[in-house]
């Protein structure tokens, strides 16, 4: 063992006793070391203050470094292999250099305009579809015991919901962290469990989370507009929790712009409704919490993904090597979604980024600053 009070002995102090082995501090910077077996007897001295020894100190201390270093580095791609483990089942993505990314590589104008087609299309469906689940499903809400080591993140996605709306629906803070045995509240279906208090009124609680009265009502089933008092609990059809910190942020760590917005010579001569940004086959996030309205093949753009956010935003992610979310999960700011790379119409590994506002490509250097082109 370690001695916390190092024992005398005649010829010096011992630092450490474990099984067959004894160190002794003979004098500062000199040790005098006795390992024995059932053999034979090694021992011997290490005078640190020697020159060739000197170096020790200097190798543990850039073990230990490089230890931790290690540790803190892999835990990005630890966490990616994670996802990619879950997300192999599911995953429509494609292989860069295979019969399908090849054939988008050499793609003409037709192949293009189809896949700008394919996602507008996509665009417009993603809130038809929410509201038309919202409203086809009865509300039901669960109380569910969480279990160890769960996080909030890990039920919001098992239950495909938004952590947001879990714990508003469950009266606690999203960012705290919830422990086993605790009890909370699960709606079936995207939206916020709400107990008025006083002072409330239904107006000002569906401004504030945008929600249309007559759906609460409708949600709740209620038809006198004077039943609901304080300490009642309503359900909030959709509602959008207000977002803490900040709302954007740049999708990769590099925030290099390679080719920004606006009209462009290559690969083709038109209008770039996007930024190209530098990321090598490194991890992409998300820009915005939102939900994932799409994840798999889109011909020109490869392997995409389609967010959509609160106030009528969606942004788009392509040519990436690898997706870790799939359709229907919801996913917060900053969260490692995909893998750049160079599926689809593209030509070196890097990351299209778009941003939608009510259907119309707009300018991220507008919403998101800290952009650069060095």
């Amino acid at each position: 063992m370690l001695l916390r009070s190092p024992e005398k002995s005649t010829i010096g102090k011992h630092v450490l006793r474990w099984g067959n082995v004894n160190v002794i501090q003979v004098s500062p910077g000199k040790y005098f070391y006795n390992l024995q077996s059932q053999s034979s007897v090694l021992h011997g001295t290490i005078d640190l203050n020697r020159k060739r020894y000197r170096i020790l100190p200097l190798l543990l201390s850039s073990f230990i470094l490089a230890f931790f270093l290690s540790v803190l580095l892999d835990k990005q791609t630890y966490e990616e292999s994670l996802m990619e483990k879950e997300f192999l089942s599911m995953s429509t993505e494609v292989e860069e250099n295979d019969v399908k990314d090849k054939e988008a590589k050499l793609a003409d104008a037709k192949y293009l305009q189809e896949t700008e087609d394919k996602k507008m299309a996509i665009l417009r469906s993603a809130d038809l579809d929410a509201l038309a689940e919202n409203k086809n499903k009865k509300l039901k809400v669960t109380q569910y015991k969480v279990k160890k080591n769960e996080t909030l993140s890990d039920i919001a996605r098992r239950f495909k919901l938004s952590a947001e709306s879990i714990a508003g629906s469950s009266g606690i803070n999203p960012e705290v962290t919830i422990l086993p045995g605790q009890i909370l509240n699960i709606p079936n279906k995207q939206g916020l469990v709400y107990k008025l208090k006083k002072g409330d009124t239904l107006a000002k609680v569906a401004d504030y989370y945008k929600v249309k009265i007559d759906d609460i009502y409708s949600e709740n089933q209620l038809e006198d507009y004077d039943l609901f008092k304080s300490g009642q609990k309503v359900f909030l059809p959709g509602a959008v929790i207000p977002e803490t910190g900040p709302v954007w942020r740049i999708p990769v760590v590099s925030k290099v712009i390679t080719s920004g917005w606006g009209t462009r010579s290559y690969p083709q001569y038109k209008f770039h409704m996007a930024l190209d940004l530098r990321a090598n086959y490194e991890s992409v996030y998300a820009a915005r919490k939102g939900k994932v309205t799409y994840s798999g093949w889109m011909g020109g753009y490869g392997n995409a993904i389609i967010l959509t956010h609160d106030d009528n935003y969606q942004t788009l992610y392509a040519h990436n090597s690898k997706l870790f979310v799939k359709e229907g999960d919801y996913v917060s700011a900053g969260k490692i979604i995909s893998r750049s790379g160079c599926t689809g119409y593209c030509f070196g590994p890097h990351l299209h980024f778009e941003i939608i506002k009510d259907g119309k490509n707009v300018n991220p250097t507008k919403i998101i600053k800290g952009f650069s082109y060095k």
